[in-house]
């Protein structure tokens, strides 16, 4: 019956070799190269909680006493200032927010604090104009 019992030896090798090759292949094992989409997910909650806290350090540092006293002298309107915030995103917002935290913590002396709220209040400002 058989006429090529070479060719269909060979075939029965060629299926054994792929097969130990493939290894076993479950349906259910989760890939290496495929992302969930409860990882994506976490991953933008992740960042949007980071964009609101830093967000939140600037808003904190524009409500401070003697960061509306330096708007005020330097006849900018803090309530823009503020309202811009939400218009910060990626880069641009996390420079603001360290420059932010950094005028916060600082104990330089009133000139470092006044020089790096007003470089903020000025940036924030563009933005507003830009964006406008």
């Amino acid at each position: 019956m058989i006429k090529h019992p070479r060719f269909t030896m060979a075939l029965v090798a060629g299926a054994l070799v792929a097969g130990s090759i493939a290894g076993p292949v479950r349906a259910d094992a989760p890939r290496a190269d495929v992302v969930r989409e409860a990882d994506i997910q976490a991953r933008i909650e992740q960042k949007a909680g980071s964009e609101a806290a830093d967000r939140q350090v600037i808003q904190d540092l524009l409500k401070r006493p003697d960061v509306k006293k330096i708007a005020g002298n330097a006849g900018i309107d803090i309530a823009r200032a503020n309202a811009s915030v939400g218009l910060l995103s990626g880069a641009e917002l996390a420079d603001i927010a360290g420059q932010a935290r950094e005028a916060t913590s600082t104990t330089g002396g009133v000139e470092h604090v006044t020089l790096a709220v007003t470089t903020i209040i000025i940036i924030l400002l563009l933005i507003i104009i830009l964006a406008g």
